[in-house]
């Protein structure tokens, strides 16, 4: 009795433990599961407004900003005078006026780095720095604005006034275009050099290229080339290109690189109504336009050979629309975010690469001026009513949208549309490139050469092994390749990456002629081993025929290698890398697909091998002996029999192969170029997104939006595995039901 009672208890003992443990592990996964998916989430949200507030200003402004901090900011009116103001309260904090003014007022700003570019009605350029300087005193920071006329000059000595200008400022060289209100086109270029002995030289350029505009109106009607037609300027960070914009709808390309001899590179129309605001996108690359129907896009110099210079301007990106004409476009200085306003009071936050509209604000009145903060956090616009209205905004990731994750996109520096991985760049001016699906197909890719490679060479050794070869063989082969399992994944990507990576380059001529070698040798082989007489074979265990193939297998080898360099000189002429380069077109590196395939379908025969030994030794021996009694002989039996009745297990083993390889990451790291590149060349690296993830999570800021899609793709690998697996589940149980009547 006592120890029945006691065999009770262990029953539930064991039956509550065994059930606690399934359950702790559905709860892991399910918990891994809400965590990664707690990491990608942000990505879903878009941007929003934390804060608003509204103050009065003295006037109408021409010119707005803030500082980093977003507690001051700035506002210059059309009489010259600044005054500063305390976004927290609205509160006047300083007052002051702009030397250079002189009396006259302001007809045309632009904004260059911080730099204010002040043209005026009587033709007068002048440049005004603002800054905010920061200290702190008893642990409290105090914001100190400072404003520093730079230059005054003369840029027009007719003194008409200037309608609209275009500034940039590098390393000494500033460049300034002004249009006048007469419809004069001026190019002013300044050169700062500092002397051997201290001291600087400055040299000044004027020249006014109006002729060039004149020639790029040619082609309009006289009635309408005596209208003004300028609506617009902008010129690049580079000061090589000049971009027009006219009232008909046109942009006017002129090349400004030498500054005493522009010339006309291009014109080309980019919208039906007139074209009423440019500007460059961070890293002046991408040239935003608006026009009067509220339009926004965005163009880039793209390769044009039917072009004279090589160079077309093309449309990249077009964004949701205003409903009335675009009065401003400020770019972001941290991504290829930008804010447009338009004469209906709407202000909208976009992104150029993702093309959404982030969000949707309103003005009281028609916008004036717009400014978006340094850190992208915020928003400031003064209308022509004379209030001042800011939002604190969270904008963290701007670029991710459906499209940008798995669809081509138009990046900067691109000829047409592509999927592209590059997270980082030389500069802060680098636009990411965040598409999975190269990662995706370098994943697909890796697996599948991994598996060509292990799942023939898997199966039919556990065939023979279970199968043909004798029982003390059997127990020296089996454990010796199920110790390949123990491997370390770091190991085999070093030995593939540092040794056999260099000996295929080497030997690869004779890679290809090998099989043809094998072939031959192993059937001479078997012709030999059938020659020997049968007592003498019949002292030997059964299987020992592999064994007697080896050195034939051996010699097979050591002849490809011997032929290799003359089969080489033969077809390849000499070099079989510029021969697959000239004749196929395909480039070979060093660490490709075929030595990841080696690499990784050794790591995964053991798995394989392993389940489908087991499996095809446990098929019942009266099913066996019951063939090979109705005359089968053994391959007939293992063929029509075993692999039949063992295929469920079989099946779950590729499949495990297959999830061990999906998950591979330091052999594909260290046996590859890690290349983000799509391309189903042998000879040609890839990144998998397991790789990936290795490489760069140590390198992403924490909760950054690079960050975030590295959860996704663990994500994607995750949801990968499991419904391969769950599929791979549901077809093992009904091939098991299929063949479970044999």
């Amino acid at each position: 009795m006592k120890s029945l009672k006691k065999r009770r208890l262990i029953d539930r003992t064991a039956h509550w433990g065994i059930t606690l443990g399934g359950a702790v592990v559905i709860f892991v996964i399910l918990a891994m599961f809400i965590f990664i998916f707690l990491e990608v989430f942000p990505l879903l949200k878009g941007a929003r407004v934390l804060g608003e507030s509204t103050c009065s200003l003295s006037g109408k402004a021409v010119s707005v900003g803030l500082d980093e901090y977003q507690e001051i900011a700035y506002a210059v009116y059309e009489d010259g005078n600044v005054d500063f103001i305390s976004l927290s309260d609205g509160k006047l904090i300083k007052r002051q006026s702009i030397k250079g003014i002189r009396g006259s007022s302001i007809s045309a700003v632009c904004e260059d780095k911080g730099r204010i570019v002040i043209g005026t009605k009587d033709g007068r350029v002048l440049t005004v720095n603002f800054g905010f300087s920061v200290s702190f005193e008893d642990e409290e920071r105090i914001i100190t604005p400072e404003v520093s006329d730079e230059e005054v000059y003369i840029i027009d000595d007719k003194g008409k006034g200037i309608k609209y200008i275009a500034s940039k400022k590098d390393e000494g060289v500033t460049v300034a275009v002004v249009y006048t209100y007469d419809g004069r086109l001026i190019l002013k270029s300044t050169e700062t050099e500092e002397k051997l002995f201290g001291g600087e030289e400055k040299s000044e350029t004027i020249t006014d290229i109006t002729a060039t505009l004149e020639q790029a109106l040619s082609d309009q009607p006289t009635e309408q080339r005596r209208e003004i037609p300028v609506t617009s300027l902008a010129i690049d960070y580079f000061m090589e290109n000049l971009y027009i914009g006219t009232a008909h709808g046109e942009v006017i390309h002129i090349n400004v690189r030498e500054m005493e001899n522009p010339f006309l590179e291009e014109k080309i129309k980019v919208s039906d109504t007139p074209i009423t605001s440019l500007g460059f996108l961070l890293g002046d690359v991408s040239l935003a336009v608006g026009d009067q129907k509220g339009g926004v896009s965005t163009w880039m110099r793209v390769r044009d050979k039917a072009k004279p210079t090589g160079w077309s301007l093309k449309k990249v990106h077009t964004v949701d629309s205003h409903r009335s004409d675009v009065t401003s476009i400020v770019p972001s200085t941290r991504n290829k975010c930008f804010v447009t306003a338009a004469s209906d009071g709407t202000i909208h936050l976009k992104h150029a690469t993702s093309e959404q509209t982030l969000l949707n604000l309103r003005s009281k009145a028609i916008p004036s001026s717009i400014a978006y903060s340094p850190k992208a956090n915020g928003i400031l616009v003064a209308d022509s009513a004379g209030n001042l209205t800011h939002w604190i905004i969270s904008n963290p990731h701007p670029e991710t949208t459906l499209k940008t994750l798995f669809g081509k996109v138009w990046y900067e520096g691109y000829e047409e549309p592509e999927y592209s991985w590059q997270s980082t760049g030389g500069s802060d001016d680098f636009e990411p490139k965040l598409s999975l699906i190269p990662l995706i197909f370098g994943t697909i890719k890796g697996t599948i050469y991994a598996l060509i490679f292990a799942i023939p060479i898997g199966i039919l050794s556990a065939l023979y092994t279970s199968q043909f070869l004798n029982n003390s063989l059997k127990k020296i082969i089996k454990p010796s390749i199920e110790f390949m399992a123990a491997l370390p994944s770091v190991i085999l990507g070093f030995l593939a990456g540092l040794w056999l990576a260099p000996l295929m380059e080497r030997i690869f001529p004779a890679i290809i002629i090998m099989p043809f070698f094998l072939l031959i040798f192993i059937i001479g082989g078997f012709i030999l081993w059938r020659c020997i007489p049968r007592h003498i074979r019949g002292k030997y265990n059964y299987g020992i025929e592999a064994f007697f193939l080896i050195p034939f297998m051996i010699a097979s080898i050591l002849l490809s290698i011997y032929l290799g360099e003359s089969f080489e000189s033969f077809l390849f002429h000499g070099d079989y890398r510029q021969w697959f380069l000239d004749v196929l077109g395909l480039p070979y590196d060093q660490r490709n697909a075929v030595v990841v395939g080696f690499a990784m379908g050794f790591a995964v025969l053991p798995i394989i091998f392993t389940i489908s030994e087991d499996a095809m030794s446990n098929v019942p021996n009266h099913l066996t002996s019951a063939s090979l009694a109705l005359g089968a002989v053994p391959w007939q039996t293992a063929v029509r029999i075993v692999i039949p009745i063992a295929s469920p297990a079989i099946f779950s083993a590729v499949m495990l192969g297959f999830g061990r390889a999906v998950g591979e990451t330091m052999i594909v790291l260290m046996a590859t170029g890690n290349t983000p590149i799509m391309d189903w060349n042998l000879f040609n690296g890839f990144r998998a997104l397991a790789a990936n993830i290795a490489v760069e999570i140590p390198e992403a800021p924490f909760g950054g939006t690079l960050y975030r899609v590295l959860f996704l793709a663990a994500l994607l690998l995750f949801v990968i595995t499991f419904i391969v697996n769950t599929v791979a589940e549901l077809i093992r149980q009904r091939m098991k039901k299929k063949y479970s009547h044999l």
